[in-house]
């Protein structure tokens, strides 16, 4: 009989309880497990055989009981899609610069041979240049030859008016 009234005393009557007259009043028990606990309400074994002690009471110590693994991987749906869209974009990203990066190689290579051609041309043109004036070289030698003769024979001529008079 004292276990019985001891066991009530320290759960609390229904007598004994806050607000049990109050209609309004619900009360509202919470079962804790112990975090060490596994699922099937046995303490696990420890590496000699024996069970783990287990805290009644998780809130009695004074601390806040944390969630279990169970809540913990309980994420909102939208968190999923939110990561998935950032992964895929991620992706459209790296395509795009894939693309982007040999679209610019193409090119290069375009230019590369465009430069290439217009190296040859200035090449063929800077050739030709250099033979017309070789030949202008040798056109304009006689030319100079000539007139050279015609300064001589001028002189000549200058000279022999001057002298009679």
């Amino acid at each position: 009989m004292q276990a019985a009234a001891f066991k009530d005393k320290k759960r609390g009557s229904p007598a004994h309880r806050e607000g049990a007259k109050d209609p309004d009043y619900e009360n509202i028990t919470l079962a804790f497990r112990n975090q060490n606990q596994p699922k099937g309400g046995h303490p696990p074994l420890t590496s000699q055989g024996e069970q783990m002690p287990t805290c009644p009471h998780p809130t009695a110590l004074g601390r806040a009981q944390p969630r279990s693994p169970s809540d913990r991987a309980q994420v909102p749906h939208w968190l999923y899609r939110a990561i998935m869209s950032l992964y895929i974009l991620l992706t459209v990203a790296l395509l795009f610069c894939i693309i982007l990066s040999a679209l610019v190689l193409v090119k290069n290579s375009e230019m590369s041979k465009e430069v290439r051609n217009l190296k040859t041309e200035i090449w063929n043109v800077t050739n030709l240049m250099q033979e017309c004036e070789k030949r202008q070289e040798k056109g304009f030698h006689p030319v100079q030859q000539s007139i050279g003769e015609v300064r001589r024979k001028v002189e000549n001529l200058a000279t022999q008016l001057a002298a009679p008079a």
